[in-house]
């Protein structure tokens, strides 16, 4: 930019003083973030007339050649986008910064793609070729860049262009890039299912991998698809026992065992080969996710073991007498699969149960009656109804009211009155 200044002096002698400021820097004229920011919360009363005049002011900086401009207008698109702001219309722009050369700007303009594109964005199919040399950048923070952008906006045309590349990057010899490839092609194989055959077998590789961080994305991608349909990856049944058997992760771990717990009803031999690992980690482990998880699968695999049953429900009670209201409501619900099976089990733990309708949590109350449903007998169907009529005196909300009566109703009528031995009573 050169800017002429005419100087004239007394003597009337004219000359010219030239500016040159091509090397200025001309962000320094922009808003930044910082300034948008703090320019929003210092116009609350006229939040959107300002907001909309700063829209004008990146409307412009978005038409400049300088891509520093640019990274930094899309940057404050970003910001606008969060606060619920249309920024649909400067899709292309995005797409320009995110092809520059410079990591700092295409990792600004992969963020803002990820927050704005969607399957009906028109031009994501200008960006099949840059994603794919993104990823294939020697670079790995670029190509992870890419990586993370598409597994948000990728589409079916994305999906079935890619895939072969995605697929290549399944043998990278940086496990930065390999693991967030292998959890893109999950979203690959759901926008495009005819990648998954020819991509299993390196996928099922990657089990075996010397990197945890690449072993958890791909017991993670195995155990999602296996959700659909268990019984296709029975095959694996094998290497998932032995990464249960020698991981000390226990977020894969619970992966496995979940996955285990879909195979179990499946395969009745896996059931006896489960429990001893199980047991083991039931007994050993300190973590009430996983804990759960453990006891949820061995109720799924052996549900006829009464030993196992028996040691399911005494781990299961500490979580019920945990002050953790979640922890008391999961610990309930599997009592209620168990109960299903060995009815006398749960029983031995009636008061425990009852003490629980004294909770403040009405949800608990709730998958107590539940419970309480399956363990009356004979015997101690009058003691539960009293306990039961006493807590009809003092509930609180007619709602929980009405549900206590339908109970009380349901308990004593069930199997056409079987439970009652003495109907004055």
């Amino acid at each position: 930019v050169i800017y002429h200044v005419r100087v004239r002096s007394q003597d009337s002698c004219q000359f010219s003083i030239v500016w040159d400021v091509c090397a200025l820097d001309l962000t320094m004229f922009e808003k930044s973030m910082h300034d948008l920011v703090r320019g929003i919360r210092n116009n609350r009363q006229n939040e959107a007339r300002y907001i909309a005049s700063c829209i004008d002011e990146i409307k412009g900086e978005l038409r400049q050649e300088n891509m520093s401009v640019k990274a930094n207008a899309v940057a404050k698109l970003v910001y606008l986008q969060m606060l619920g702001y249309d920024i649909s219309w400067a899709a292309f722009n995005v797409i320009e910064v995110m092809s520059s050369g410079k990591f700092t700007h295409k990792r600004v303009g992969y963020l803002c793609a990820t927050q704005s594109f969607h399957e009906e964005t028109d031009v994501l199919m200008l960006t099949t070729n840059m994603i794919k040399k993104d990823m294939s950048c020697q670079n790995m923070y670029e190509a992870a860049v890419a990586l993370n952008g598409l597994s948000c906006f990728i589409t079916n045309d994305l999906a079935r262009d890619l895939a072969n590349d995605l697929m290549s990057l399944l043998a990278s010899t940086k496990p930065y890039v390999k693991k967030r490839a292998i959890l893109v092609m999950y979203k690959v194989f759901l926008s495009f299912p005819d990648a998954l055959r020819p991509a299993f077998a390196r996928l099922k590789d990657r089990l075996d991998d010397a990197d945890s961080g690449v072993q958890s994305a791909a017991v993670n991608v195995i155990c999602e698809l296996a959700r659909k349909n268990p019984r296709n990856y029975l095959s694996l049944a094998p290497m998932f026992f032995k990464l249960m058997t020698s991981s000390t992760n226990n977020w894969m771990l619970i992966k496995i065992i979940k996955l285990f717990g879909a195979l179990a009803p499946l395969e009745p031999r896996l059931g006896k080969k489960l429990t001893e690992p199980l047991t083991n980690l039931i007994h050993s482990t300190s973590a009430m996710s996983l804990l759960y998880e453990c006891v949820n699968t061995m109720i799924a695999a052996v549900p006829n073991h009464t030993a196992s049953m028996q040691l399911c429900v005494t781990k299961l009670r500490v979580m019920i007498e945990d002050p953790d209201q979640n922890l008391k409501y999961l610990g309930l619900l599997s009592l209620g699969r168990i109960l299903k099976h060995h009815p006398k089990v749960v029983q031995a733990h009636k008061d425990m149960i009852l003490t629980c309708l004294e909770d403040k949590d009405e949800s608990i109350r709730l998958r107590c009656l539940d419970l309480i449903y399956g363990m009356v007998n004979r015997k101690n169907l009058p003691e539960i109804t009293k306990k039961l009529m006493v807590h009809v005196d003092n509930a609180e909300g007619s709602a929980y009211r009405d549900e206590l009566v339908c109970k009380i109703t349901e308990i004593c009528s069930q199997n056409n009155y079987h439970y009652v031995t003495n109907f004055e009573w």
